[in-house]
């Protein structure tokens, strides 16, 4: 059997005892052959303090008794991996979930059930600690509930050898993102622990004998899914039991128009650009998401029920800050054929985004329109009273100068009238939420010849191009 020799420092006073080259006599024996210095000679990193240097060389054959002393601990050991005259911390090198590694933002997906993990460790490990040491995780089940439970694995190691296999007990739970926790519990034959935790998180393949929830972005372990603040939609796949004929994997791609899974960019561009000479700027996706599913073989596959797409809307405003109303957001389907959007008509806004059924995979958008509805149309301050006692900006007040009267809760595009109970056109707005506050335009009360509008009951008419509201206001000078 063959040792190597590794350096416990006990204390930094080392003294002058190791800043001498410390030379092995000779010798040999059935347990051992110690024929190299220990230090020195092929090794060229230096270990110093104030206390203390030390050149030396490791990975040489060196077995011995121990020597001690107040200040340091000189015993016989086993250093691996490591070429000669450097240190390094014992630490997981690398680990392979499967045959195939199918990515989605960074995150293994479409592991099969039965698949194994292979962890390969800097050094050969002590098969007593890997129970504590490497367990695998439930971070999430297959409806997207958050989990933190463990997975019951089995391992397999053979102890001359530094790679460990992890295998299922059965098989693991499908459509759920497992991860592979490797800690400091986990010891090296040598008695060094892990030096970091290490986290190999994966996702399963979609069990078609049960619901399945897919969401965009994945929560990985220890990361923040921001998608407002990264300007990315969420989404939110339902996928109810046998809608799948087979165990699959879904890819989203939230930018078909450059990183597209099946879809073509320029028909996608076409279908745009149709929608906004139809709709004008209101009529533009605010999200876009692709959407493709695959057997274990790689194969597209294709639904046999409808289920369920929500998209969240970001918090830019749409492309290029398009003012667009959250009550008029569809669901929208590329008809890649024709190359145009289509939109979904069971579709409904669900306060952030959008939720519709759907029959296949395909590329998905989020847009809205323009808002017609003038059914809540209101003013205030009413009455306008800039100079009473009241005067101000404030709840309850009656208004100023440089404020005005605001309509609120206008169309999208409208026209404001303002007449006198005479029926005289007092003065005349246009509204659009392209050009100003969204769903706000202010009368300064003065008439279209710049002056002040006189005190007294006024009548104003507020019309876009689906409907239409009538109302009155008071204004005392």
């Amino acid at each position: 059997m063959r040792n190597w020799t590794k350096l416990f420092l006990n204390s930094a006073a080392f003294g002058l005892l190791l800043a001498a080259r410390l030379w092995a006599v000779p010798a040999s024996g059935g347990n051992y052959n110690l024929t190299k210095a220990l230090s020195g000679e092929s090794g060229v990193n230096e270990v110093s303090s104030a206390d203390y240097g030390s050149p030396y060389s490791l990975g040489e054959d060196a077995a011995g008794v121990e020597s001690q002393s107040s200040d340091y601990d000189l015993v016989s050991g086993y250093f691996s991996g490591y070429p000669s005259g450097t240190v390094g911390p014992f630490r997981l090198l690398s680990t392979y979930v499967g045959p195939n590694k199918i990515l989605q933002n960074g995150l293994q997906v479409g592991v099969p059930l039965n698949t194994s993990a292979q962890l390969i460790f800097s050094s050969p490990l002590d098969p007593t600690t890997l129970t504590a040491g490497v367990q695998v995780m439930m971070v999430m089940d297959h409806l997207g509930q958050a989990q933190d439970s463990v997975v019951p694995s089995s391992y397999t190691y053979d102890v001359t050898g530094s790679t460990l296999i992890i295998s299922p007990q059965g098989a693991w739970p499908g459509n759920s993102l497992l991860d592979v926790v490797v800690n400091s519990q986990l010891i090296s034959l040598d008695g060094f622990a892990l030096a970091q935790e290490a986290h190999t998180p994966f996702v399963t393949v979609l069990d078609p004998q049960q619901e399945n929830i897919v969401l965009q972005p994945i929560p990985i372990p220890g990361v923040a899914a921001a998608p407002a603040a990264s300007g990315q939609s969420s989404l939110n796949l339902d996928i109810p039991t046998e809608s799948l004929s087979d165990y699959a994997y879904v890819l989203v791609s939230q930018d078909p128009l450059h990183s597209p899974l099946q879809a073509d960019p320029k028909i996608l561009e076409a279908a745009t650009q149709k929608a906004e000479n139809s709709g004008g700027a209101y009529e533009t996706p605010l999200a876009l998401a692709e959407i493709a599913a695959y057997n274990e073989h790689g194969q597209a596959m294709s639904l046999t029920k409808p289920i369920t797409i929500s998209i969240g809307g970001n918090d830019s405003g749409g492309m290029g800050g398009t003012p667009v109303r959250a009550q008029t957001y569809s669901l929208w389907s590329l008809d890649a054929a024709d190359s145009l959007w289509v939109k979904m008509p069971d579709s409904r806004p669900n306060g952030t985004g959008v939720s519709g059924q759907v029959s296949q995979f395909n590329v998905y958008a989020l847009m809205g329109s323009a808002e017609g509805d003038a059914s809540s149309v209101f003013v205030f301050p009413n009455p306008w009273r800039p100079h009473g006692r009241d005067a101000g900006n404030g709840a309850g007040q009656t208004g100023t100068d440089t404020t005005g009267m605001t309509f609120n809760n206008l169309p999208s595009e409208c026209s404001i009238k303002i007449y006198t109970l005479a029926g005289n056109l007092v003065r005349q707005l246009q509204h659009s939420d392209l050009a100003g506050p969204v769903g706000q335009e202010k009368w300064d009360g003065n008439t279209t010849s710049g002056d002040h509008a006189a005190s007294g009951v006024y009548l104003w008419r507020v019309e876009s191009s689906a409907d239409s509201k009538n109302g009155k206001l008071l204004v005392i000078r």
